[in-house]
């Protein structure tokens, strides 16, 4: 009797331990999607700021702090946001069916920086500003190629335009000529002065080259703490001082409204 007693005994210890043991493991994710941990602030992601010490055990609801440079981009770049603008595009967009927010969040895995600007602020105005751009150069992701396809090729001892090709606008940010083919070309590991048409046919592609631009030129306006204004200078500073000034309103319009989609002020100085 003694020895059975013994037994049920450890079979209740081992079923306690167990139960705790199950409980810290949905704990640590606590309502994130698979892969992710809650952090001690209460938000989801992945790495030491989330799943290091001080995981929180509780409901994943807050935002963290400053120091971990702001949310996860999937979290903020939801289906229906990016679907929101996509929709737009009138349904004969070849872009319709080739912009997809599975190949902008790829290209952003390989941009770990995008999208982490500082603080949650910060952050989020990034998003929102590169949505904006965006927006306007494709017309809401309708546009892979742009409209007069010039040849757009410059002398260049680095970068040679290859015969017969052209480096007029492609993908999301519209890259052109040749030294920026080449440049991002050599950047993201694709030869992209021999195959220009890669950003037109590989949408992973197309937004690491929006990306590779991005973060080259206009990220650190954002983490400087730059206006809205200083982004439209980087994309197309022509548009500035008169010289597009619906071009300018309309991009200012649509990072407005991001903006308030992804819950953020816009900020000072929206124009240039």
């Amino acid at each position: 009797m003694v020895a059975f007693n013994n037994i049920v005994k450890l079979v209740a210890v081992v079923g306690i331990l167990a139960a705790l043991l199950s409980d810290s493991a949905v704990g640590q994710n606590c309502g994130c999607k698979s892969g992710l941990c809650c952090s001690q602030w209460g938000y989801c992601g992945t790495g030491k700021p989330y799943c290091g010490t001080g995981c929180q055990q509780g409901p994943c609801t807050g935002s963290p702090p400053a120091s971990t440079g702001g949310p996860s981009v999937d979290s903020i770049v939801t289906p229906a946001f990016f679907n929101r603008i996509i929709a737009q595009a009138g349904s004969g967009c070849e872009g319709k069916t080739f912009y997809k927010r599975s190949t902008f969040l790829a290209a952003a895995k390989a941009n770990p920086k995008f999208g982490h600007a500082g603080t949650v602020t910060k952050s989020k105005r990034e998003i929102a500003a590169f949505f904006a751009h965006v927006t306007h150069e494709t017309g809401h992701f309708c546009y892979i190629r742009e409209i007069a396809r010039g040849t757009y090729c410059q002398s260049s001892t680095q970068y040679p335009c290859a015969p017969g090709k052209k480096y007029y606008g492609r993908g999301p940010i519209q890259i052109t000529w040749n030294y920026n083919y080449g440049a991002c070309g050599k950047s993201i590991g694709e030869n992209l002065l021999k195959n220009p048409d890669l950003v037109a046919t590989n949408s992973t592609i197309a937004f690491k080259t929006a990306f590779w631009f991005w973060m080259k030129n206009v990220h650190s306006v954002i983490t400087s703490g730059g206006g809205f204004g200083r982004t439209i200078r980087r994309i197309n500073g022509g548009e500035c001082g008169g010289g597009n000034r619906a071009a300018v309103e309309n991009r200012v319009k649509y990072y407005k409204a991001y903006c308030k989609q992804i819950g953020v002020t816009p900020g000072p100085n929206l124009t240039c």
